[in-house]
């Protein structure tokens, strides 16, 4: 489970780029009820990016589009860091095309 969990964080950082309105700052739980995992990540306005799973990697966001690396190739995808509390189910950040659920909670 931990592999898989690997491969979704993978796919949810790169500094260098622009950071406006992007994740900087916030912290998002992400579900996968599939494999019964649960975690939180928080993106640094640093473009640093950390997870309760341990893992540690380096985001961009750049016209609407987040890049996320850790230990893997980046994976980027259109990204809307809503609002605290909102939360959106998608299947575009997992690497099996599970099913996600990313709820910002800061």
């Amino acid at each position: 489970m931990k592999t898989f969990a690997a491969g979704v964080v993978a796919t949810l950082g790169l500094a260098g780029l622009s950071f406006a309105d992007g994740p900087g700052g916030h912290v998002y739980d992400i579900s996968i009820p599939s494999a019964d995992v649960s975690y939180s990540t928080t993106f640094h306005a640093d473009g640093s990016m950390t997870n309760t799973l341990g893992q540690e990697g380096s985001w961009t966001f750049e016209d609407g589009t987040l890049c996320i690396a850790t230990d893997a190739e980046p994976v980027c995808n259109p990204f809307e860091p809503g609002e605290v509390g909102e939360s959106v189910t998608t299947d575009e950040w997992s690497a099996d095309g599970s099913e996600m659920i990313i709820t910002r909670t800061e």
